[in-house]
């Protein structure tokens, strides 16, 4: 049996006295991609967020339930966060590059863990831009400002910057919800031709029926339905899932 590289086991996550989310199970597999769905406030980027531990930053949450990581707890108290985070990269919904260099944005993560060598940082920094499919376009303006490239170039760079530590997985919460059309046909062909464990959050229901292998509808702070993305969109199990995607509600 193939392991999951993420399992979620009954998880329930609370805001103070608001319940975000309930009975959450999923397994997320190995070099596949994972699209979250569902209208606004049911859950999904609460979830993405569990994944890295980046809602222990929020006042008063709490979880109940079990996340693994290839079995182990991330919650645990052998767990540690910032493990964590460098094994879980994150790309967020806006691109967030530092104000520095293309250069100093990929490298910012390695050197932090300890990589020094410019030698080394320039292989880690190639390999993570050809990675992100923006080797070509930078690779004569690595000392230029990564502020100074379009939106779609600088979520590439964010990208990048996650590649750079050589994650297990990757989550991506809207990740062109802010670009134009052409940009976001780039990131999604580096999604699809990636060959990596991704988990997006997209409100576009065919943005995830182009990009994902597999897909999670949540509703009301539950996972209504999840499986194969075609099966999901062409033959849903729920009734909730077949009123989403025909746009009865959402």
């Amino acid at each position: 049996m193939v392991e999951p590289v993420i399992a979620a086991r009954e998880v329930d996550f609370w805001y103070g006295q608001f319940q975000a989310l309930r009975g959450v199970s999923l397994d997320i597999m190995d070099d596949e991609v994972t699209a979250m769905i569902g209208p606004s406030g049911c859950g999904k980027s609460t979830f993405l967020k569990l994944l890295n531990r980046m809602n222990d930053f929020v006042p008063g949450a709490r979880l109940a339930g079990e996340i693994l990581l290839r079995g182990q707890s991330i919650y645990g108290p052998e767990a540690d966060p910032v493990d964590i985070r460098r094994r879980v990269g994150m790309v967020f919904q806006r691109p967030n590059p530092f104000p520095k260099s293309i250069y100093d944005n990929i490298c910012y993560g390695p050197r932090l863990v300890g990589i020094r060598k410019a030698a080394e940082l320039d292989v880690v920094a190639e390999k993570a831009l050809r990675a992100a499919a923006l080797w070509d376009e930078v690779k004569d303006l690595l000392g230029k400002s990564a502020m100074e490239l379009s939106g779609g170039q600088q979520q590439r760079v964010c990208i990048a910057r996650a590649l750079a530590l050589e994650p297990d997985i990757l989550l991506m919460d809207e990740p062109t919800s802010a670009l134009d059309p052409i940009a976001t046909a780039k990131v999604e062909d580096w999604i699809r031709e990636a060959g990596m464990t991704i988990v997006i959050v997209t409100h576009n229901m065919q943005q995830a029926a182009r990009i994902s292998d597999r897909t999670a509808f949540f509703y009301m702070g539950e996972l209504a339905e999840y499986g194969p993305t075609m099966e999901l969109f062409t033959s849903p199990k729920e009734t909730r899932t077949e009123n989403y995607i025909t746009g009865r509600f959402g």
